[in-house]
């Protein structure tokens, strides 16, 4: 069985780590695991019930329907003022409508963030995703204080692949286990 995992990259800048993370999930991830990274969040307009039609604007689509296919979700988040990125955020609040039809219902959540303080971005992230049907691994976050990645290469730094690594194993035992159920 194949497991999807969509990797829902919340910082649009350049030169983010947490892209450079994404990169690294799709590096490490377990054989028989499909990554797909979600990397134009900051292309989603502000979400507004008005816009919110039957045709819904074409990254919202795009959106939905990946995380719709998805098995599992994984959001990288920096901290914008203690908490998730606006992107992120919005992009959470436009998968969980139409009211009931939610694109994370019912699908494992973990969350990665590199921060000064990564405890709240975790915490709201998961309120958010809770609240949008999702079911978050409270024990599978990847996180990481930027102190330490200060000067340092991502995709070769064997303590970032291997908590991700954990964090994607979890995400794909948990799909696998919600599949089978």
């Amino acid at each position: 069985m194949t497991t999807k995992l969509a990797v829902l990259v919340g910082s649009p800048r350049s030169a983010s780590i947490h892209r450079q993370l994404a990169d690294v999930v799709a590096g490490v991830a377990p054989e028989g695991t499909e990554v797909e990274i979600v990397d134009y969040l900051d292309t989603l307009p502000f979400y507004n019930e008005d816009h919110d039609t039957e045709v819904a604007p074409e990254a919202v689509s795009r959106l939905r329907t990946q995380l719709g296919n998805a098995d599992a979700a994984l959001l990288l988040s920096p901290a914008n003022n203690g908490t998730l990125s606006a992107v992120l955020k919005n992009a959470i609040d436009w998968a969980s409508r139409p009211y009931g039809q939610s694109s994370l219902s019912g699908k494992p959540v973990a969350v990665s963030s590199a921060a000064h303080n990564t405890s709240t971005v975790v915490d709201h992230t998961h309120l958010a995703v809770t609240i949008a049907g999702g079911q978050p691994l409270t024990d599978a976050s990847a996180t990481f204080a930027l102190a330490e990645l200060n000067d340092v290469d991502l995709s070769t730094h064997e303590p970032v692949s291997a908590a991700l690594r954990a964090t994607v194993e979890a995400l794909v035992q948990a799909a696998v286990q919600a599949e089978a159920a």
